[in-house]
């Protein structure tokens, strides 16, 4: 599926902080990703080269669902909510947040939440009292 493969070492190159990361755990990083099925290996010899088994589309969907249902309970629209309520999204990100689900309304996609052509805002999560 990948265009590209590599050596731990040659991905120790292009990680931030380069060759300061230790190589072992580079490998250990690559090989839970590959027992998730996110990567496979080819051997050269006895290097192995890494290669992506999912797109980064798929990975980055599979990585926000397991996020969104560890700590929002499967809700997106808390997750945002509480970005918007923590500002932690400036004003241009809101506008192309707000294009995007306008977008997929009419493309006739829906969120999991609210059916087809519903305007209604989801439901405001409980807030914890800020200390």
């Amino acid at each position: 599926m990948g265009a590209w493969s590599l050596t731990v070492r040659q991905l120790l190159e292009h990680l931030p902080g380069g060759t300061r990361q230790p190589y072992t755990t580079v490998l250990g990083l690559l090989q839970n990703m590959e027992k998730a099925g996110l990567v496979t290996h080819q051997e050269e010899g006895l290097t192995y080269r890494y290669v992506p088994a999912v797109t980064r589309q798929e990975a980055t969907g599979t990585l926000l669902r397991d996020f969104l249902s560890r700590f929002f309970g499967g809700s997106a629209a808390a997750l945002v909510l509480g970005l918007v309520d923590s500002q932690a999204l400036s004003p241009a990100e809101l506008r192309a947040i707000e294009a995007k689900l306008g977008q997929a309304s009419t493309d006739g996609r829906t969120t999991p939440n609210r059916p087809a052509g519903s305007k209604s805002r989801p439901t405001e999560p409980r807030r914890r009292p800020k200390p």
